[in-house]
């Protein structure tokens, strides 16, 4: 798509939300249409039946607000609008792919105005504890060992008789919610917002973000929006899409007063792209060190623990987190990098920078250890990006063969599209998988540079000066980050 100077391409947005998921300053705002695809309804669909009972026709007619008070007007009672609400949100359904991959990413915020349970429900299934809040009791507690907040705004299904959806409710909401607002208010000001499914035609929304403006105008921070450009509908005048085109322009203008980029995608489907494109991004901050040494074949044992060593070190000061299982003959030197590096930086150990993951030795509970290794094989690589390999080899009955494990280390991660970085000049199965990611590199990285080619070949040659490795190692991982 070409580049429109009002919005920003999808491939800065990509970079810098990522910056943001890696300082833990991410949060998400979703509206309707983050929902629709699930299987629930937009405000049309909710109050089609309601609108033409007034006499008025669902097709034109978009002051849902005001309609939805009308409605009550006409009622003395909001008793059916509440049971359509029921109706039509009450229902389980399965959440998205988008809302897969956010619930997945390390973001701990979420607000929406949404009344569906699919957010709570996403963080879930990815074993994360939601903390959810739709009454202002619930902002004075906190959920114990939570992993992300869900703001749900405007109220939650359990209690269709409390959401907001009426003018009196929008009216009426400063004084019964305005925690909320204010809660809101400190997380636009202090984290960076991603907009999914949401058209900002919401007055609350419309109110907060002018409250933020008016405070700090020229210092407010950056927020994304991601939009479907505008495109000429089957039938439609170019008299009739030109007027739709110039309002959606004025539209991203008036946006940036807010302090809010757009994103243009000519589908919404290309937003699962763009999100999984930030995922795999995020994970290859995270890097595997995959290895075990019995012996160490051309190389010295000491070069071997210095390379290593260096290797971490560099991985850990360029902002990236280390995993490691500890593996025989290398896990000291990996582990000595990464600390060498936390302690020059000043900071704490932390599952930050360094993850620590031991294979049990012992079979016990019942499950034999040949599983639970397996097991412990794909939790490691569900949180890696990349994976470096070295060595690979075991003593088994008095003679050195190649690791069995590495190779199904490695078949595990390729699955979990973890991106593999063999150094075969390391030898034994190190060098094994380095000549199959070789013989078929189209597959492995079927995007990739020819420079970037040239740059893994390398890694199947002991250098004269190991420096040399590092960087090449360094470089690869660089390029496999930028993707």
């Amino acid at each position: 798509m070409p580049r429109d100077p009002m919005t920003i391409p999808a491939e800065q947005f990509i970079r810098d939300f990522t910056k943001e998921l890696r300082s833990n300053n991410a949060a998400i705002f979703a509206g309707a249409g983050l929902s629709i695809p699930a299987g629930f309804v937009d405000w049309k669909g909710l109050l089609k039946e309601i609108i033409s009972d007034l006499g008025l026709d669902p097709e034109i007619e978009t002051e849902y607000v005001t309609l939805a008070q009308y409605h009550c007007n006409e009622k003395q009672s909001r008793n059916r609008l509440t049971q359509t609400i029921f109706e039509h949100f009450a229902t389980t359904k399965i959440p998205t792919a988008n809302l897969e991959i956010l619930a997945r990413l390390p973001i701990h915020t979420f607000w929406t105005t949404n009344y569906d349970k699919l957010i709570e429900t996403a963080l879930t299934n990815a074993r994360k504890i939601p903390d959810v809040k739709y009454t202002m009791e619930q902002l004075t507690v906190t959920r114990p060992k939570r992993d992300a907040v869900v703001y749900k705004m405007h109220g939650d299904i359990d209690h269709p008789t409390e959401v907001v959806i009426t003018k009196d409710d929008y009216e009426r909401y400063p004084l019964k919610m305005g925690f909320f607002i204010s809660a809101l208010k400190g997380d636009l000001i202090s984290k960076t917002f991603l907009f999914l499914g949401f058209s900002f035609t919401d007055p609350n929304i419309d109110y907060i973000l002018s409250r933020v403006r008016a405070t700090y105008e020229k210092h407010q921070r950056l927020h994304y929006c991601i939009l479907r450009k505008a495109a000429k509908g089957d039938g439609e005048t170019p008299e009739a899409f030109e007027t739709r085109r110039l309002k959606q322009e004025y539209f991203i203008k008036d946006l940036k007063r807010f302090g809010i980029q757009t994103v243009f995608v000519a589908d919404y489907h290309e937003i699962t792209n763009i999100l999984q494109r930030i995922e795999n991004r995020y994970k290859r901050t995270s890097i595997l060190l995959s290895g075990a040494a019995h012996e160490f074949g051309v190389w010295e044992q000491r070069e071997a623990n210095e390379f290593l060593h260096k290797l971490c070190y560099q991985i850990v000061s360029s902002g990236n987190r280390v995993i490691t299982a500890f593996g025989l003959g290398v896990g000291s030197a990996i582990i000595n990098g990464a600390l060498a590096s936390i302690e020059a930086q000043g900071k704490s150990v932390s599952e930050e920078h360094l993850v620590m993951r031991p294979f049990p030795q012992i079979a016990t509970g019942g499950a034999d250890l040949a599983t639970r290794w397996t097991a412990y094989r794909r939790s490691m690589a569900s949180s890696s990006g990349i994976a470096i390999y070295v060595f690979g080899n075991k003593l088994v009955d008095g003679k050195v063969v190649p690791s069995g494990g590495m190779q199904e280390e490695f078949k595990i991660a390729c699955e979990a599209g973890v991106k593999p970085l063999p150094i075969g000049c390391t030898g034994y199965m190190a060098e094994a998988l380095w000549k199959q990611v070789l013989a078929d590199f189209d597959s492995f990285y079927p995007s990739a540079h020819s420079s970037f080619r040239e740059l893994f070949e390398k890694l199947g040659t002991k250098p004269g000066n190991l420096d040399d490795l590092l960087t090449t190692t360094h470089k690869l991982i660089q390029k496999l980050q930028e993707d």
